[in-house]
């Protein structure tokens, strides 16, 4: 072998073993940015942001006051399950006195069950027990990583198994990733038949897909190659391949009715993700487009109308 071609190998290894090195700090800080666990007071700067109407500033502070009501008056229980493969779930539940209505209303991505407590609030004021767990990897509950509803949607059978009542009517009602979860719930083959309907706000259609818009908006950067090396690391480190969670291939299995709800500002998951996942669904359907509406936004800048269309949807299939 010549000198020439001897430097020619040696060059080629060393850039090859340089990529590799640094592709695997590129793939790990991406996985622990995008799946690792946050603190509670969690901020992430370069999450998509915009200026709150005053409109919702308002709404949101009077429903924060509703949320404050409602535990002061009525109180609420905690509990605890375990998932398939042993993560601890935490999840506060509202009762009613006497009601078979049911509604498991599921947080997004970084969130707790805190975010949701104006929801709850809503469902329990028209009549629902109400149930809002943390999900893995997010606030009371257990986990490393988060997992985009991969393994929520089956974490979400179980809790609605929890729901121990032979005549209960289960409405499962999820925002940004919590709605991926629930659409990832409905085509379970194990949901449990007292499940009736599905309201999903802000979904998107599929993880990758997901991070693919989130990487350019973000960073500015391609996809290619940094969503591939990542995802091996993730299956390696996570057991998450960021294939597998597609809720607009979840809901093909699923024949309950579904709200599709987004905001037409929503610079997060963006619309576009609402029209495939509404257009691909075989079963009963309705949608609602809020202008003006940022991400999972449009229960505070129009609450009336919001939950208007939720329980007006609700009522034709809720007993």
């Amino acid at each position: 072998m010549t000198r020439q071609k001897k430097i020619i190998i040696s060059v080629t290894t060393i850039v090859a073993a340089l990529f590799l090195i640094g592709s695997y700090f590129v793939g790990n800080y991406f996985i622990e940015y995008m799946l690792g666990r946050k603190d509670s007071d969690y901020d992430d700067a370069l999450s998509p942001s915009y200026d709150k109407p005053a409109a919702e500033v308002e709404n949101r502070q009077a429903a924060n006051l509703a949320v404050a009501k409602l535990q002061a008056e009525v109180g609420f229980d905690e509990v605890y399950i375990q998932s398939r493969d042993g993560e601890s779930l935490y999840g506060k539940i509202y009762v009613q006195p006497d009601s078979n209505l049911w509604a498991i209303v599921v947080h997004g991505y970084t969130s707790t069950h805190n975010s949701v407590q104006d929801v709850a609030t809503e469902y329990y004021n028209r009549g629902y027990n109400v149930l809002t767990p943390d999900l893995r990897a997010h606030g009371n509950s257990s986990g490393e990583y988060i997992m985009l509803g991969h393994e929520d949607g089956p974490d979400i059978v179980e809790w609605a198994h929890y729901i121990d009542h032979a005549d209960a009517s289960i409405v499962l009602h999820g925002f940004s990733m919590g709605a991926a979860t629930v659409m990832i719930a409905a085509g379970e083959d194990d949901l449990p038949e007292n499940v009736v309907a599905v309201i999903e706000d802000s979904g998107y259609t599929t993880a990758i897909q997901m991070m693919k818009e989130q990487l350019k908006f973000r960073f500015g950067l391609p996809s290619f190659p940094i969503v591939n090396i990542s995802n091996i690391i993730s299956i390696v480190k996570t057991g998450l391949n960021f294939n597998d969670p597609k809720p607009i291939e979840s809901i093909q299995n699923c024949d309950l009715p579904m709200l599709f709800i987004h905001g037409d500002e929503d610079n997060y998951v963006l619309q576009y993700m609402q029209m495939e996942l509404y257009n691909s669904y075989q079963g009963e359907k309705d949608f609602l487009i809020i202008e003006g509406a940022g991400h999972t936004a449009g229960r505070y800048l129009v609450p009336d109308i919001y939950y208007t269309y939720v329980f007006d949807f609700l009522d034709k299939y809720v007993q």
